[in-house]
């Protein structure tokens, strides 16, 4: 399973990026990032499709499978105000410093990239000053990110003097990976066939040696800080030092998460879909007795029969009571996404954030899972088809102006949605197989072992400002989890 996360298939159009994502073992990850307007709400829609094969699908309900979330994306300005005296500024003024640390980064494995291509060619001079430039920024940031944030003061209360120190271990982790990042770029450079290849290899060495300094002196740091560090020799070492950076990551970017209120559109149907069946069936219960007390003879068997007959009546009514409501529930299930949505979904700005808790982005939600039939793919023209599982989720929503958020230099809204696939493995064969080969040496045959692996396509489809994008990847999978994604990439324009 390595490089699980590194697999990603992302796009950009209009102010709207889009990414797909392997998550982890199980669960397959996509995003969406949207521009906040200024003046007007803007309206926009998320589709997205898997075509999964009957044979390898098991039944399951979307909606526990789903995990969501909206936040903002992080483009804030960073504060080095030498008044902040609030943690709530602390870790915003920290998750902007870490945002500008990531896309330094991405500047800097994008320029290694670029300065390999065949078509290409930077004087060793320029490139080695444009790699140097990004790594110096980035320090710099580190560097005012501890003197103008996280150094203590005297009249710091306790839990700010704290959440200093925190902030600190969480710039030296984005810093370290920053240098990580830096690294594998150099490999590129060293791995390179460019005829240039012999001035990109000595820009790498030096580089590199740049690099592992840096590194070496930022590992004393946090030791003397006595912060977690990666042992290589020690597992424990290891495990501690991931949980530390993931309980850090988690801490600092709670800051941008909106509130949700979300509710189910069905349950709340069927609670009046359960009255009306109600009241329905006492209705006819009520007819019923009306007309037999109409037609009641003074005569002992007349009454008796006619009691006896009502009594009959009445009970078949109030037995299909409960089964008209739940027919009744079934179909709204079934198809209250066709005629408004199946959950609406509100994300409001934390009162900490803002007072007011202004709704930032407004959405409606659906599922839609039903089979269909496609043609053999061996053979279409056989007239063949083959039953395969569409699951479509559809999101449709408003981003609406917010003019703090923007004073604050919030420029995008990200929604990141993750959806488990792990019902699908118990249905799939084993992860590896045995095949009979043909040794060439002995002219014996021998067995080898290949993967088995499971293909389905996983299309998002996004509309915003009048343009529409859309992303194809494959997904291959195993008994053993999700493995990677295959890109194929389409972008439409309207």
């Amino acid at each position: 399973m390595a490089g699980l996360l590194e697999q990603r298939v992302e796009t950009a159009s209009a102010g709207v990026d889009v990414r797909m994502d392997i998550h982890d073992a199980s669960r397959l990850e996509w995003s969406v990032s949207l521009p906040l307007p200024e003046r007007t709400a803007c309206g926009y829609t998320i589709g997205v499709e898997m075509d999964i094969p009957s044979n390898a699908f098991a039944r399951h309900t979307p909606w526990d499978q789903m995990q969501s979330f909206t936040r903002l994306d992080g483009g804030e300005a960073f504060n080095f105000d030498e008044h902040i005296v609030t943690i709530d500024a602390l870790r915003r003024s920290a998750v902007a410093i870490a945002n500008q640390m990531g896309k330094l980064g991405e500047s800097f494995t994008r320029h290694c990239v670029v300065a390999t291509s065949l078509f290409t060619r930077i004087a060793r001079r320029d490139l080695h000053d444009v790699l140097m430039v990004g790594l110096d920024a980035a320090k710099s940031l580190l560097g005012d990110a501890r003197t103008k944030l996280a150094r203590p003061r005297d009249d710091d209360p306790v839990e700010l003097a704290r959440e200093r120190v925190l902030v600190d271990e969480y710039v030296s982790l984005r810093w370290l990976t920053l240098l990580a990042g830096a690294e594998r770029a150099v490999t590129i450079l060293q791995e390179s066939r460019a005829p240039h290849a012999s001035e990109l290899l000595t820009t790498a060495h030096t580089l590199e040696s740049h690099i592992a300094d840096a590194l070496q002196a930022e590992l004393t740091y946090r030791e003397a800080c006595h912060y977690a560090c990666a042992n290589p020799g020690s597992q424990q070492s290891l495990e501690a030092y991931l949980d530390r950076s993931s309980r850090l990551k988690k801490h600092f970017q709670e800051v941008l998460f909106l509130e949700a209120e979300v509710y189910q559109v069905a349950e709340r149907l069927h609670h009046w879909a359960a009255g009306l069946g109600a009241a329905a069936a006492s209705f006819w219960a009520l007819l019923l007795q009306m007309a037999l007390a109409k037609h009641t003879t003074s005569s002992t068997s007349t009454v008796g029969s006619g009691l006896v007959t009502f009594a009959i009546v009445a009970g078949v009514i109030y037995a299909t009571k409960d089964r008209v409501k739940e027919i009744g529930r079934t179909w709204i299930h079934g198809n209250v996404h066709r005629f408004y949505a199946q959950r609406v979904a509100r994300y409001r700005a934390p009162a900490r954030r803002l007072p007011t808790r202004d709704v930032v982005v407004s959405a409606r939600e659906s599922f839609e899972q039903r089979v269909v039939r496609k043609p053999d793919p061996l053979n279409p023209e056989s007239g063949y088809l083959v039953p395969s599982t569409m699951l479509r989720y559809t999101h449709r929503g408003r981003v609406l102006p917010t003019a703090a958020l923007t004073a604050a230099g919030v420029k995008r809204v990200k929604h990141v949605f993750r959806y488990d696939l792990s019902p699908l493995f118990t249905r799939l064969d084993d992860a590896v197989k045995q095949v009979p080969v043909l040794d060439t040496l002995t002219h014996k045959v021998r067995f080898t072992e290949a993967p088995r692996s499971y293909r389905f396509p996983f299309k998002i489809r996004v509309t915003c400002n009048g343009k529409t994008m859309e992303e194809v990847a494959t997904v291959v999978l195993h008994k053993g989890g999700l493995d990677r994604l295959e890109r194929a990439t389409e972008d439409l324009g309207e």
